[in-house]
């Protein structure tokens, strides 16, 4: 059975930022969960297939990075991650393993996209 799931919805405008509940993952990987919340790539739970769990990425905008972080069931570590940079990207780049996900998210740039964003491309919306 595969399952897709629909990207995050934008936030509310002015409504609280909730933050991804971390229970059963290792310091590392919540480590990992809070860079990409600090890069603007909104960190959610996605459904669990076989034995491991998905965190999908999205930022705000058509332009902003978005992909998933999955994690090993029941040992909570970080076992490889993928990141399209806007919808303008060439190509996803991917990681495996823990230090090259945390690699992966490092280079990853805030989105300057807004909600309702209809520039061309990630170039016109940077500030």
């Amino acid at each position: 059975m595969n399952t897709t799931l629909a990207p995050a919805l934008e936030p509310i405008p002015g409504a609280a930022e909730t933050t991804i509940d971390l229970t059963g993952v290792t310091a590392y990987t919540a480590g990992i969960v809070r860079l990409a919340e600090k890069k603007g790539l909104r960190p959610a739970w996605g459904q669990p297939h076989g034995r491991t769990r998905r965190i999908i990425l999205n930022a705000v905008g058509p332009h902003g990075a978005f992909g998933s972080i999955v994690i090993g069931r029941t040992s909570g570590k970080v076992l490889r991650a993928e990141v399209i940079h806007g919808n303008d990207a060439k190509e996803p780049r991917r990681a495996t393993g823990t230090n090259a996900v945390r690699a992966l998210l490092m280079d990853v740039i805030p989105s300057a996209c807004s909600p309702g964003c209809n520039a061309q491309s990630s170039a016109a919306c940077r500030p």
